[in-house]
């Protein structure tokens, strides 16, 4: 094997880290500022109000996915996928059908956040780091806080329930988004160390 062959080999897991973090990190900000979009949207009233949020919430569902996938084809099995598909049905749910009654809203919005927390629950018992683990632990759980929040409507009720505890919820989805990036960089910089000096 030629120095550079060996060179080439040794910076594989670097490479392939650096394929599934690349973006991850501009995920994260845009769900950030996704969520803090929401926070505008009470100034709207009536059915405008639930299509904004709809919108808002398909698109964080997108990026979701693709964060989703990104973990995936890291080997951190497929639990960001399921909870960007959840996002991205209550999303094209509140952008088709506007006009439902706000009891329905909210129970459609409760019923997606509880599912979500339960999803994160399940994804933080993969293999993460206890630091990682713990930050998607956070975030399921705030996910099942802010969905009872909204089926019992309290402190909030109503329309700008709808946006804030949404925009809270994709805020913190951001944060773990760019957590668990910064993770992966770790590891592809550990496993790219650790195969140098298997090699060396």
């Amino acid at each position: 094997m030629t120095l550079e062959e060996g060179r080439s080999d040794r910076d594989q897991p670097r490479s392939i880290m650096a394929a599934v973090t690349s973006g991850t990190h501009a995920l994260g900000v845009a769900l950030i500022g996704l969520g803090l979009l929401l926070v505008l949207v009470p100034a709207l009233v009536g059915a405008p109000v639930v299509l904004a949020v709809g919108a808002v919430t398909v698109l964080a569902g997108g990026l979701l996915i693709v964060a989703g996938w990104r973990r995936w084809s890291a080997g951190r099995g497929p639990f960001g996928l399921v909870a960007g598909g959840l996002a991205l049905a209550c999303g094209l749910a509140l952008v088709l059908n506007p006009v439902s009654s706000l009891e329905a809203l909210s129970a459609l919005v409760a019923i997606y956040l509880v599912v979500d927390g339960a999803v994160g629950l399940l994804q933080a018992m993969g293999r993460y780091a206890a630091s990682e683990r713990r930050w998607l632990l956070a975030d399921a759980l705030l996910s099942i806080a802010l969905g009872m929040s909204m089926w019992v409507g309290w402190p909030l009720s109503g329309l700008r329930a709808l946006g804030a505890l949404l925009a809270v919820k994709l805020v913190s989805a951001g944060a773990v988004v760019l957590r668990l990036e910064r993770g992966l960089r770790r590891v592809g910089a550990a496993a790219a160390v650790f195969r140098a000096r298997r090699e060396g």
